[in-house]
């Protein structure tokens, strides 16, 4: 289940998010169970965040960090995945 402190900071937005994750890099974040479904997520830094049974359809992930999330049974139906690279 994800740590309720952790999704309450991700719901402050993206910036709120990354500048979080700068400040604390240590903390590996637990965002398993969560549901963001359609959540805007451009640019997010999800690295190293468990993911793991989260609602993440038609979530807007283009340029979100993914390197090493857990996506176990993660639902990325419809998600927007794209690198920003190749926009």
């Amino acid at each position: 289940m994800a740590n309720e402190e952790h999704l309450a900071i991700l719901k402050q937005g993206v910036e709120e998010w990354n500048r979080w994750r700068k400040e604390n890099p240590k903390i590996e974040p637990d965002l398993s169970g969560a549901d963001l479904e359609r959540v805007g997520l451009e640019g997010a830094d999800l690295e190293r965040v468990d993911l793991s049974d989260a609602n993440l359809c038609r979530a807007y992930l283009i340029g979100a960090n993914l390197f090493g999330a857990i996506l176990e049974r993660a639902d990325l139906r419809g998600a927007s995945l794209m690198s920003l690279n190749h926009l």
